[in-house]
């Protein structure tokens, strides 16, 4: 991570699973649903989060059923049950036969305090003069395009904290924030004098299909920020954006494009960086819009990448994209 830059974080491999298990029903209740478990029982709260007793976020991935690749936060469980946020579905028992649950990644588990110095560098204090490697946190929950970023972190290694702190709470611990499957966050080295720094992860590959919800607006073009999320690179017509969650352009020329593609590669240098691309789809090919004549089906995205899919206006439903790990295991 180079010193006065940004470096996207899109984790690559997973937390370890610490349960597979079928579920014999799905109980909606308003935001929220209920899974039924069988062949396995579970420990009361043993998924639910507590900052004092089991700080771990989980989250439920539906590994068989009408949702597969779709993943749902967890909010609490007991030796049977489990129930999950819904974030705007309606699932049914055929959208959810077989789930597995993993920890989600969080600021102090990518970056722990044992790691100072090494992936990140500690600020002295929260005043903004002394604050030094901060973490951002892109904004999917609003319309727009090139929207600012939600949050803003950085590590106060002031006594009594010492733990990730958010720009907006300076004395309050959020080293327990989530990091979401498919998504990414931007490794902000600046202030003072940086220095080089590296991370290091372990973990599964994520083999299932990742269902990614597009926002759209029926206002506004809107970006959805997210990660390719894999440990291998993928081509253009590798990703699975199709007709369906990918609106095509009707020419080649800017005023006839819609759905755009930009990507955002891992490493580079400075802060604040523009698109390392951006592509769209004509004629079921892939185009550059720099070089708007020439099929590019085959470019590369590399493993890591933060992606921003801009959805032009439309009816204001999320489109979803399925995509899928492109190589054996």
């Amino acid at each position: 991570m180079a010193a006065n830059s940004d470096t996207i974080i899109a984790p690559q491999l997973l937390r370890p699973s610490e349960l597979s298990a079928s579920v014999s029903s799905v109980s909606v209740n308003g935001s929220q649903a209920t899974l039924s478990i069988s062949g396995t029982s579970m420990t009361q709260d043993q998924f639910t989060y507590n900052s004092s007793t089991q700080p771990k976020v989980y989250y439920v991935l539906v590994a068989a059923g009408g949702l597969t690749g779709t993943y749902f936060t967890v909010v609490s469980n007991t030796t049977s049950t489990i129930t999950i946020n819904l974030d705007g579905l309606n699932p049914s028992n055929q959208d959810i036969t077989s789930i597995e649950i993993r920890p989600t990644w969080t600021l102090r588990s990518l970056f722990p305090p044992s790691d100072a110095n090494t992936s990140f560098t500690p600020s002295s204090s929260s005043s903004p003069g002394n604050r030094r490697t901060q973490l951002l946190i892109p904004n999917n929950t609003t319309s727009g395009v090139n929207r600012s970023a939600s949050a803003t972190y950085f590590f106060n290694n002031t006594t009594g904290v010492q733990d990730w702190v958010s720009t907006a709470s300076t004395s309050t611990k959020a080293g327990d924030t989530a990091i979401l499957p498919g998504s990414y966050i931007i490794h902000r080295n600046t202030g003072g004098t940086p220095v080089s720094l590296s991370l290091t992860l372990t973990g599964g590959v994520y083999s299932l299909p990742l269902a990614n919800y597009l926002a759209t607006s029926s206002t506004t073009p809107t970006d959805t920020y997210l990660a390719l999320a894999r440990p291998t690179d993928y081509t253009l017509s590798e990703l699975g954006l199709d007709n369906s969650s990918f609106t095509q352009s009707t020419s080649t020329s800017p005023g006839g494009r819609r759905d755009t593609l930009l990507v955002v590669n891992m490493n580079g240098v400075g802060a604040n960086r523009a698109a390392a691309a951006t592509y769209f789809r004509f004629n079921n090919n892939w185009y550059s819009t720099a070089a708007s004549t020439v099929i590019t089906n085959t470019a590369v995205i590399p493993a890591g990448s933060a992606v921003i899919i801009r959805k032009v206006i439309s009816d204001g439903n999320d489109r979803v994209w399925t995509n899928n790990l492109n190589v054996s295991l």
